[in-house]
């Protein structure tokens, strides 16, 4: 059987910040357009077939049915793009040490850039997190292209230690391409606030990697009425409103927030208290097992899911987002770490999977 599939710096004054309560032979061959918005996947998969046993009848129906069953599943998981929690889509790539691009299409935002996935392309706003070639590899393939697709100019956050050093390296790009690579660079810092769009802002929040790094929170901006007219009637309300008096206040809530490569000590940090209480935390969990120590992942400036169960008293997310796993894992070993982890944490624990492989493919 043969299933074809197809898928197509300006400064804000100071806000109050509101927080949210809380052995079968597959052929798969994948085409995708070098860049733009439409993808399309055809995938060619071949059913399993039936299991070679001794056994007769109901047994032999009992091992064909559970093959089946993980085949459908591993099937599933592999097609899969991207995810959709709170209102937003999560898709993207996040692979240990190979690429991390994960893209919020609401915002018009990327977080990191990995090598530059085609669906990044058309995302205005791009978040570094640190400079490790596996997040920041694709940035000049990534303003070169919106300019070759006529899109304006992208807005791209660093750390401000490695402002200098992005230039430098967007220069050389130049000289050697003898092409304009044209953006707006904003090397925004922890405690400052810029503002996305009137009703967005994004303040970048510390986190505990081997080089310098920070994680960003977006937020989004609402109208609260002042306390001292909550008593008023509607029509009073209406009267100071057009009258010119200031009536309400402008609060900040945490939509979405992204860690990039963390140790965990981010569960800790007073700091990042904003971050976990947002909506979403699309954060990182590099190690699931005992075959990685904890120890191991602390040394390399990454967190271990074993240390997510240990802080998840912190976590008050609606959905957390797990990122980063090391490509040593399959689809079915992550699936099993997101089974180990809900039991122990009140928000809604889902995985980013795509380009992992099955176990059954």
């Amino acid at each position: 059987m043969q299933i074809s599939l197809a898928t197509t710096i300006p400064k804000v004054p100071s806000f109050f910040t509101y927080y949210p309560s809380t052995s079968n032979q597959t052929q798969c061959n994948v085409q995708k357009p070098s860049h733009g918005i439409s993808m399309q996947a055809h995938v060619s998969l071949q059913a399993p077939c039936a299991v070679k046993s001794s056994s007769t009848g109901f047994l032999s129906a009992i091992e064909r049915a559970i093959e089946e069953e993980e085949y459908r599943k591993a099937r599933a998981e592999v097609i899969r793009k991207g995810l959709n929690v709170e209102g937003y889509s999560i898709e993207g790539h996040s692979i240990g040490g190979h690429e991390t691009c994960v893209i919020v299409p609401q915002l018009k935002a990327a977080f990191d850039i990995g090598r530059c996935p085609s669906r990044a392309v058309h995302q205005n706003f791009l978040f570094i997190t640190h400079a490790h070639l596996d997040h920041i590899g694709g940035l000049p393939m990534y303003i070169g292209t919106r300019g070759l697709y006529g899109l304006k100019p992208p807005t791209v956050f660093v750390p401000p230690s490695i402002k200098e050093d992005v230039e430098k390296l967007l220069d050389v790009h130049r000289s050697m391409s003898q092409v304009e690579l044209n953006l707006d660079l904003i090397a925004l810092d922890v405690g400052e606030t810029y503002e996305m769009r009137n009703d967005l802002v994004v303040r970048p929040v510390r986190t505990h990697h081997v080089i310098p790094s920070q994680g960003y929170v977006i937020y989004s901006v609402r109208k609260k009425l002042k306390k001292q007219y909550i008593h008023l009637e509607g029509k009073k309300i209406e009267k100071l409103k057009k009258s010119g008096v200031q009536i309400t206040d402008s609060v900040l809530c945490p939509e979405v927030a992204f860690t990039g490569d963390t140790a965990s000590d981010f569960y800790l940090d007073p700091h990042s208290a904003d971050a976990l209480r947002a909506k979403i935390l699309i954060t990182e969990a590099t190690f699931l097992d005992d075959n990685c120590s904890v120890e191991h992942a602390r040394e390399h400036g990454h967190t271990h899911l074993y240390e997510i169960m240990e802080q998840a008293k912190w976590i008050r997310n609606k959905t957390l987002v797990l990122t980063h796993f090391s490509p040593r894992y399959s689809i079915e070993e992550i699936r099993q770490g997101i089974l180990n982890l809900q039991p122990q944490i009140s928000a809604k624990v889902v995985a980013l999977t795509e380009g992992f492989k099955s176990m059954h493919l």
